[in-house]
């Protein structure tokens, strides 16, 4: 009797959504992380009030969130909301700054973890696995 092959295992995407107001940035971003194919960008968003909006939709896995967008004065509340609504989300910060600025925004703002932006793209997409690998 012949058997069936075996199915090819199903690879679990990661779901990401980007929020950054540089349509440049965005599309940089989703072309670096679907590089590999174990990673889906779900939503980009310009503002952090777009960015709300996708999330209720998009049941993203991370969050890759630019710290300086013009309609979000104050990111511990983005940030603080974004964990009451989605408490499993993991939140990626990214920006311009030094990092050692950046680092100590990331740990003021209790994210998961920072990245410059311009970051090499191999280690973006470490980044983003790392974060995931380590959320309950």
């Amino acid at each position: 009797m012949d058997s069936l092959p075996e199915p090819e295992p199903t690879i679990e995407r990661i779901r990401v959504a980007v929020c950054d107001d540089a349509r440049a940035v965005k599309y940089f971003l989703r072309q670096v992380l679907e590089e590999d194919g174990d990673m889906e960008v779900v939503s980009t968003t310009s503002s952090g009030a777009e960015a709300l909006g996708a999330l209720a939709q998009c049941q993203a896995d991370i969050l890759l969130l630019d710290l300086l967008l013009p309609d979000v004065p104050e990111p511990a509340d983005l940030v603080a909301t974004i964990r009451e609504r989605w408490p499993a989300m993991a939140i990626l910060l990214m920006s311009n700054m030094p990092s050692s600025q950046l680092e100590k925004e990331a740990t003021r703002l209790a994210t998961d973890g920072w990245t410059p932006k311009a970051n090499k793209p191999a280690q973006l997409r470490i980044s983003v696995r790392e974060i995931i690998a380590a959320r309950p």
